[in-house]
């Protein structure tokens, strides 16, 4: 497979911020897999369940990685299975894309930056990050958001276009 966007869906993701990775991908011709833990079903915010194309052994290398906000995304950058994942795919990715809280994961797993664009809320500051105001940051190859449609902001900006979501 030639390089592509992946989606990390952790437990709890937003289906929103995943879909709209994936579109982005769709409209920008990149191909896009998701990649969880485990390939069973992982459960999402708004109570969908997602199978991931890959489990975390068995995915390619990406270009790109999204991970899109989640219920307690720190918390998972505790598990040694998250963990060796972003490690194994850290350095042959060109971007890292991140969600709405999404920077906890980042943050607990030592690789946010330290300007990072983010909702307020998060407690970044208190952490030794400065929050810009604008809707997406990049630092990098790491692009911080402020989440949702603002995601699709900075992929556009990775990929040298807007990406429209209406034809």
């Amino acid at each position: 497979m030639e390089k592509a966007l992946a989606v990390l869906l952790l437990p709890e993701f937003s289906e929103l911020e995943a879909a709209l990775a994936l579109e982005a991908a769709r409209r920008l011709g990149l191909p896009a897999y998701t990649v969880a833990k485990g390939r069973k079903g992982t459960l999402a915010l708004a109570g969908s369940v997602w199978t991931p194309t890959y489990a975390f052994p068995a995915a390619p290398q990406p270009r790109a990685l999204v991970i899109p906000g989640a219920r307690r995304p720190g918390e998972r950058a505790r598990d040694p299975a998250y963990l060796a994942f972003l490690e194994e795919v850290w350095e042959g990715l060109e971007a890292v894309f991140v969600g709405f809280n999404a920077h906890l994961f980042l943050e607990e797993a030592g690789r946010l930056p330290e300007a990072v664009a983010a909702p307020s809320g998060l407690g970044l500051e208190a952490r030794g990050h400065r929050v810009v105001a604008s809707p997406w940051h990049r630092e990098g190859r790491v692009y911080t958001t402020r989440g949702g449609l603002y995601l699709l902001e900075a992929l556009g900006a990775w990929m040298g276009r807007p990406i429209l979501l209406v034809d």
